[in-house]
């Protein structure tokens, strides 16, 4: 099976209106999506901010977490923790990765992307025969940008409710795209 990493792209990411912005990293994020990680055996989890004090905060929550009072306090969350790496640049990450070889880029969008839509049991699938190292990106805000999406391989089908509602938050949709690719049950495609 191939290595398996994630990035939570927060610039570029859009806005509402379209423009290209960078989001807010939050603390909760960081535990949710952790906890997330180890449940699913995701290799790592790159944070992707240029904003300078954004990832000294999240590295000192880190800090904090792994060899400070959390560590005591509650270690298996520093442990979890240890599946996240804050970087300033979607290229970084793409050179970090390519370590390990030339990546699969795997994009996620609320919205359908025909052209590159791939499902979840087919990436599976793909995921436990593949030799080369995935990349699943999730955007945050309004979404990946059109050119991040650009740089993808294959986009995931959106996740679809009953209701007409289709905006998670970034912590949920985590969740739910890496339980529907790794969880006991496998994916579905539909």
């Amino acid at each position: 099976m191939s290595k398996v990493y994630v990035a939570v792209i927060h610039y570029p990411a859009y806005d509402k209106n379209r423009k290209i912005i960078a989001t807010s990293v939050t603390n909760i994020e960081l535990h949710d999506i952790a906890r997330s990680c180890m449940t699913f055996d995701i290799d790592l989890c790159y944070i992707v901010t240029p904003l300078s004090k954004q990832r000294e905060i999240m590295e000192r929550l880190i800090e904090h977490w792994n060899r400070g009072y959390g560590s005591v306090y509650n270690p298996l969350r520093g442990i979890a923790l240890d599946k996240i790496k804050i970087i300033g640049s979607f290229d970084e990450v793409i050179s970090e990765v390519k370590r390990n070889g030339e990546p699969v880029i795997i994009g996620t969008s609320s919205i359908e992307r025909r052209e590159k839509a791939i499902g979840y049991k087919t990436l599976r699938n793909w995921i436990e025969r593949e030799e080369r190292p995935f990349l699943i990106l999730f955007g945050t805000g309004w979404g990946l940008t059109d050119e991040t999406v650009k740089m993808c391989d294959k986009v995931l089908i959106p996740i679809k409710g009953r209701g007409s509602y289709n905006h998670l938050s970034l912590r949920v949709a985590f969740g739910i795209v890496l339980d529907r690719i790794f969880g006991e049950r496998g994916g579905k495609d539909e």
